[in-house]
């Protein structure tokens, strides 16, 4: 076998890459399985739709949405003053650390010349942005008048937040976890991403800056966006590289 073979057969059939967290290659799984994006597409926007429904129609689920805005704040303000500390932190958790990260996470793949993974970040959050602007500005939900602490009056539906910490955080589960030996710390990594967006999703409830229904509904986008936009990118970087192959 020449070496374009040996080449042209990596590139159809990418394997995980076994170098350890120096090296934060993407696995390739959605390449491979399209399927898995486009059943996250699918689910996300049927998700995001029942609850944009439910909210034009003046749906059921509103009255959870009152019911626990009116509860968990008025809780919060009678809670221990280090309650306020920890709640704030969801909020920049899920807005200014991933700009740090994203920063930092962008400079390490510029330098490992890692354009792919580049491209995920970068349409991915940016994506992720964009959505929330187009989406929230669109519906124009008014936030609860409960909120506290951290206040704002940009339209909350779907949560920012909520789009952002799943299009981060689980990009970052998704390029670490193949490259752990250990299945208890692949566990653990990918415990941690989970607990990390519920705990930020629930902090903005509990502070009265959104209600349960925009957190579910920003869930829903950031699962739609990134199985269709990683998956788009994954494959489109496969076919450039194979176009190379087969020009060499």
């Amino acid at each position: 076998m020449t070496a374009n073979e040996r080449m042209a057969t990596r590139v159809q059939d990418p394997q995980p890459h076994k170098n350890g967290l120096t090296d934060l290659k993407a696995p390739g799984l959605l390449a491979r399985w399209p399927v898995i994006g486009l059943i996250m597409f699918i689910f996300g926007g049927l998700m995001f739709g029942g609850l944009t429904y439910n909210l034009l129609n003046q749906g059921p689920l509103l009255e959870w949405d009152k019911v626990i805005a009116n509860t968990l704040p008025a809780i919060a303000l009678k809670s221990p003053a280090f309650v306020q500390g920890i709640m704030n932190a969801g909020y920049y958790i899920g807005d200014q650390v991933i700009a740090v990260l994203s920063i930092l996470l962008g400079l390490y793949l510029i330098v490992k010349r890692l354009w792919k993974e580049l491209a995920m970040v970068v349409i991915g959050l940016v994506g992720a942005s964009s959505l929330f602007l187009f989406l929230s500005n669109l519906i124009a939900r008014p936030r609860p008048p409960t909120q506290i602490w951290i206040v704002l009056t940009i339209p909350g539906f779907p949560s920012g937040h909520a789009i952002t910490v799943v299009v981060f955080y689980g990009l970052m589960a998704y390029l670490l976890v193949p490259k752990i030996a250990s299945a208890l710390w692949k566990v653990i990594v990918i415990a941690a991403a989970i607990l990390i967006i519920a705990f930020v999703g629930y902090s903005r409830i509990f502070t009265g800056g959104h209600y349960l229904t925009d957190i579910l509904a920003g869930y829903a986008v950031g699962i739609a966006w990134s199985g269709i936009a990683y998956t788009l990118i994954e494959i489109s970087f496969q076919k450039i590289r194979s176009h190379h192959v087969k020009k060499e």
